[in-house]
């Protein structure tokens, strides 16, 4: 991992047009990684996951917030934390495994996509926690 970044950490504003340059960033920084190109894929679905949710649940549509977009690399996985500093709106509860919700599907995606998924919600904000072990890239 000569050029590979290892830590990275970005603050963009919680809009949608927004979304689409975090999820730009993310693919730059795993691109340095050695990791295989289909868990890089998953790890992106998940990362776009959880930022959409941030850029449209967490804050009022009359308030200005942001998201925290940060990415470390160990030596056997690949980490990404998304949080924002709102407060997730009423009903945005996420959909019933199995269920034919239009909506609230992205924890199961999320879960789908990465070894693991932690997301805390607090008075502060919420965090989800992505984690994905490194497939050496062929």
């Amino acid at each position: 991992m000569t050029d590979a970044v290892e830590f990275a950490r970005a603050v963009h504003p919680a809009r949608p047009d927004e979304s689409q340059r975090m999820r730009h960033e993310a693919r730059d920084w795993l691109a340095g990684l050695d990791i295989g190109q289909e868990a890089r894929e998953r790890v992106l679905v998940a990362v776009a996951e959880a930022v959409e949710n941030a850029c449209e649940h967490a804050y009022p549509q009359d308030h200005e917030g942001t998201v925290e977009l940060t990415l470390w690399a160990e030596a056997d996985a690949v980490n990404v934390r998304v949080t924002d500093h709102g407060q997730w709106h009423e009903g945005s509860t996420p959909a019933a495994p199995g269920s034919h919700a239009p909506r609230g599907r992205g924890m199961v995606l999320m879960q789908r996509c990465v070894d693991s998924v932690a997301i805390r919600h607090t008075a502060a904000g919420t965090t989800v926690a992505l984690r994905q072990h490194r497939e050496a890239a062929p």
